[in-house]
């Protein structure tokens, strides 16, 4: 079969990243197991927004022989003012080719995920002669059996949370999605997931993110009262005026808007470089600026408060 004779292959299968020697720098059960001393903070995506939404994971670990963790992901509505919870069963896997495992595998039917299939890739390319074929997974994960129908992927109501509806909307399987570790620290980690259109997501350890928003407190501040009296001016909000509701709303979209952007380039300086680059390197530039330090202070700090 002409389908024997491709040569599958992952961009992304970085072997350097895992020399003993240096210390492992994709390691999914490290990744587990530092969510689940410490909360961190989705701080940028490559794909797939999250209007409005401040979003944070921690873990439990429940059986460390077998690598397996409770994941929570928690979502701020900065509009609304609620917060939503999804908790899936985790379990730290290896992709094909990896000795360490490096993969996140979530179940989202609420048992534990199968080691199987294993992971192929979170970004895969087919070679036949001069052809290449690209997909979101390898085109055929069962090498005996080329021909065999594969499950397809769910209808968003097959998901049982609206959290994971929102982040992950196009899981490659009814039963589980994968996150792929880019790069990992203790500070901060990368993942890419086919669920998200093959996104990353660059998530910060809360003590480096709360560390960073206390030490800039006053820079926020005053940044946000120069942006609300810039916009205020450009959409004719006078003092002795009262602003009609949609100039209310253009007025606090612009001023968040900004905000993120001036906070981004802040928090793109202070964070480990490391972790900058391998974001960079694989995953390219950020795309949506997931924290905005006034409108998820409530998230960060458990209080219904402004940061000013």
């Amino acid at each position: 079969h002409w389908t024997e004779k491709m040569t599958i292959k992952n961009p992304e299968n970085s072997p350097t990243f895992n020399y003993a020697e240096l210390g492992p720098l994709q390691d999914a059960w490290q990744v587990l197991e530092e969510t689940s001393n410490y909360t961190y903070f989705m701080m940028f995506r490559t794909h797939i927004s999250t209007y409005k939404k401040c979003i944070s994971a921690t873990a439990n670990i429940t059986d460390k022989a077998n690598k397996t963790a409770n994941y929570t992901i928690m979502s701020y509505d900065t509009e609304e003012k609620t917060f939503e919870n999804a908790t899936v069963k985790v379990r730290a896997l290896s992709q094909t080719d990896y000795t360490l495992e490096n993969v996140i595998r979530a179940n989202l039917k609420g048992t534990l995920p199968s080691a199987t299939p294993v992971p192929p890739g979170s970004y895969t390319y087919a070679e036949y002669d001069n052809s290449t074929c690209y997909s979101r997974s390898t085109p055929f994960p069962d090498r005996g059996d080329a021909a065999k129908p594969q499950l397809s992927t769910p209808d968003y109501n097959d998901l049982n949370e609206d959290i994971l509806k929102e982040l992950f909307p196009f899981p490659e399987n009814p039963e589980y999605m994968d996150m792929y570790v880019v790069y990992n620290e203790p500070q901060c980690y990368v993942l890419r997931s086919p669920a998200a259109w093959e996104g990353c997501d660059l998530w910060l350890r809360k003590n480096e993110l709360k560390s960073i928003v206390e030490d800039l407190k006053d820079d926020i501040i005053k940044k946000e009262k120069e942006l609300t009296e810039k916009y205020k001016k450009e959409h004719g909000i006078y003092e002795n005026c009262t602003a009609q509701d949609y100039q209310k709303e253009l007025l606090n979209d612009f001023v968040e808007d900004d905000i993120e952007r001036w906070f981004q380039d802040v928090v793109w300086k202070r964070i480990s470089l490391d972790c900058i680059l391998a974001f960079m390197i694989t995953c390219g530039a950020p795309v949506f600026r997931v924290y905005n330090p006034v409108t998820c202070n409530t998230s960060l700090t458990g209080q219904d408060v402004r940061i000013s």
